[in-house]
């Protein structure tokens, strides 16, 4: 928006020099002809119209002032009470010019802020849509940061945590992702989930569909993953490997959906506790071992517990916010 230059540079240096310059002791009270009053008004119409434009509203100000000014209005006015009244309004002003330029230089920082980050917390999971129409989504803990518009030629976000991404297809446009601090991945239009969290040792790329291209920053070394492939990158030795995934509930805490074949108790344990973010805990590692069939389509963790207990004859409890899991007594 265009400054207001309705107010000329001689008004403004007038108002000085009538606010600032005279001492007061110097002044006596005058009557104020009409002339003085047109131009006192008009000097507040254009103040007021000039923060109006800027979508200030001033009017209550003035009205304060102006109620003042005429609250038992004599028939003269002394030039100490009318000057003491422009200081007052002077203050507003002065506030009010200071407001106006923190906005306007708060939204120009804003204006040039590209980016915008996505925390999902313990609730539960989110999906968002980017401005190509790729849809991502995010397990808990996770952020990534993107654009609000990609550029022309690249589609590029960042990632810690784990998420799935449906990248919409655009071979003129690749999209990137940087995994971690060290990993990025590059796809023309596929699914496939990153876990990428910080804590972890390991960044892992999994294909669902398509083709996805995994590289090491400031390295030439590049993997290539189809569906069913996995890339894993370890972080303390710097390793980038590829492999066949094995993992079958890779996408349970998206899907909600278990595939349990022969698999051993201890290893159902450690899938429940990472999709449910729970704490179930096996104190007699001889049920480590124990071995489960069963497949589960967004079943509630209650139910799931309930089928392993009634299984192998053992004993949920519940303690304090965690799940024991035990031999029932004989």
């Amino acid at each position: 928006m265009k400054a207001n230059h309705d107010i000329r540079q001689e008004d403004w240096e007038s108002l000085a020099k009538e606010l600032f310059d005279e001492p007061a002791s110097q002044v006596s009270p005058v009557p104020v002809d009409e002339a003085e009053q047109r131009q006192l008004r008009l000097l507040v119409k254009k103040i007021d119209l000039h923060f109006r434009l800027k979508k200030y509203d001033t009017a209550g100000a003035f009205s304060l002032v102006k109620s003042h000014m005429q609250e038992d209005k004599p028939k003269a006015i002394s030039r100490s009470m009318i000057l003491r009244t422009l200081k007052i309004a002077a203050v507003v002003i002065l506030a009010l010019i200071i407001g106006s330029a923190a906005y306007y230089v708060g939204q120009r920082q804003l204006g040039h802020q590209h980016m915008a980050g996505v925390m999902v917390d313990d609730a539960g999971l989110s999906q968002i849509e980017l401005s190509d129409g790729t849809l991502v989504t995010l397990n808990r803990d996770t952020k990534i940061n993107y654009p609000d518009q990609f550029a022309n030629d690249i589609r590029e976000v960042s990632i810690e945590g784990e998420a799935f991404f449906e990248v919409t297809p655009n071979p003129n446009k690749p999209f990137i992702i940087h995994a971690g601090e060290a990993l990025t991945v590059k796809v023309l239009g596929t699914s496939f989930s990153v876990n990428a969290y910080p804590e972890n040792d390991r960044v892992e790329v999994i294909v669902a569909s398509g083709k996805v291209e995994v590289s090491k920053l400031a390295n030439p070394h590049k993997i290539t993953l189809d569906p069913g492939d996995k890339g894993t990158f370890i972080n303390s030795s710097k390793q980038l490997t590829k492999s066949l995934n094995d993992d079958p509930n890779f996408l349970a805490w998206k899907t909600r959906t278990f595939i349990f074949n022969e698999t051993a108790l201890a290893e159902v344990i450690k899938q429940l506790n990472r999709v449910y973010r729970v704490q179930i805990e096996l104190p007699d590692h001889k049920l480590d071992e124990l071995l489960l069939n069963a497949h589960f389509e967004k079943e509630t963790l209650d139910f799931i517990l309930e089928v392993i207990s009634t299984t192998h004859g053992l004993k949920v409890q519940k303690q304090a916010g965690h799940y024991l899991i035990s031999k029932k007594d004989a």
